[in-house]
């Protein structure tokens, strides 16, 4: 097993490799390009903060995985797994969302509900205040489903089996839940972000010669407050695209580390859960590359010498082809295995945990190098 799971793994940390010493070195010559903008990525304060947000990212993805990936996948963990699994990432979570919203949060003032007339005088203060303590409900039932069924399990009240059915489906259905609402937050962040500017998709891009339209403001009006934004179509795609790519990734790494963990999933079905959510995050990504990046031309990177002139523009492409390139690396090995399987009788006794470990390896780069492109897309918001 030991010599199996490392002969899988070399391809991915050769990769590692190649792309660190791809992006770390213009960065660290001395002749660096000013729009490079190294600034932004340089102090261990900045490493720290994208590792606080990476570990949210990964603690909710792990407990997506845990209860709507263990159902599509058919495992059957003991319930204490599930439940102690649970506590772990709640914590996790609770410590790193509570770092978010002191630091990372959409408007310039922490958001709180006990804030809110000081949050009217910021624009969508009390919108974005309001939509994540909606997010914020969903959590606080998911942990007090989580502490009634711990309290049932231990005082055998009801039957093991029932206990866990319940536990996953009703915590899943919350899992889904608070991931459309995470999606809801992320696009009025960028509507705070950019105001007066118009969020992306309706024309709020960075070009070398494209003239940023800017909403009319009177000095005397209030700032705008309201949810009128969730009545357009262009709002929903973008909630939906974002909802489809971060559920599918949090699936795809959250169900890699149980089956990586636990075990017990045929190769076919861990094949066809790998190959659909694959699919879901490539055209949901697709989609959102002409309507959620900063810049008036997609940061592909045959659109490298366009994009350079512009603030963050180099640096943005390179990263994100970073990340494209793990994504096909992961879809690469995903053949291997899937023509292995369909030729070779025997690789059906094989075990998965292989396949499992590398998908998860290349989710947790795929996720860190999401946070970098996140800060460095944050930083282009608040050039425009």
């Amino acid at each position: 097993m030991a010599i199996v799971l490392a002969r899988s793994l070399r391809v991915p940390l050769f990769l590692f490799c190649v792309i660190f010493l791809w992006l770390s070195w213009p960065v660290s010559a001395h002749d660096v390009p000013e729009h490079l903008d190294p600034e932004l990525l340089t102090g261990w304060r900045t490493w720290l903060h994208l590792t606080i947000q990476w570990a949210h990212l990964v603690a909710f993805a792990l407990w997506l995985g845990l209860t709507a990936g263990v159902l599509l996948l058919g495992m059957k963990p003991r319930l204490d797994h599930l439940l102690y699994g649970s506590w772990i990432f709640f914590l996790v979570s609770l410590a790193t969302g509570t770092y978010n919203m002191e630091w990372s949060a959409g408007i310039s003032e922490t958001p709180s509900l006990f804030s809110l007339p000081m949050l009217d005088r910021i624009p969508y203060g009390v919108t974005y205040t309001i939509l994540l303590a909606v997010k914020m409900v969903l959590y606080v039932t998911a942990v007090l489903f989580t502490l009634v069924i711990t309290v049932l399990h231990l005082r055998r009240r009801m039957d093991e089996e029932w206990l866990r059915k319940i536990f996953l489906i009703s915590e899943a259905s919350l899992a889904v839940l608070i991931t459309l609402a995470a999606s809801v937050v992320l696009f009025y962040h960028e509507v705070a972000d950019l105001w007066p500017t118009p969020i992306h998709s309706l024309g709020g891009v960075m070009g070398p010669e494209v003239p940023v339209a800017r909403a009319a403001t009177h000095p005397e009006a209030s700032p705008p407050n309201d949810f009128a934004m969730l009545a357009t179509r262009a709002a929903w795609v973008d909630i939906g695209l974002r909802w489809a790519h971060l559920l599918g990734f949090g699936l795809w790494l959250g169900g890699s580390a149980w089956v990586l963990c636990l075990g017990g999933v045929l190769l076919s079905r861990f094949l066809l859960f790998s190959w659909l959510l694959l699919a879901v995050q490539i055209a949901s990504g697709i989609a959102s590359m002409g309507r959620w990046t900063p810049f008036d031309l997609p940061p592909y990177i045959w659109n490298l010498s366009e994009l350079s002139p512009i603030r963050f523009g180099r640096s943005y492409t390179l990263f994100l082809a970073a990340k494209h390139l793990m994504v096909v690396a992961a879809m690469a090995f995903l053949i291997v295995w899937t023509i292995r399987y369909l030729r070779d009788e025997g690789m059906k006794q094989r075990s998965i945990r292989p396949l499992a470990a590398v998908s998860l390896l290349l989710g947790l780069a795929i996720g860190y190098m999401m946070m970098i492109v996140l800060l460095l897309h944050e930083g282009v918001d608040h050039a425009l």
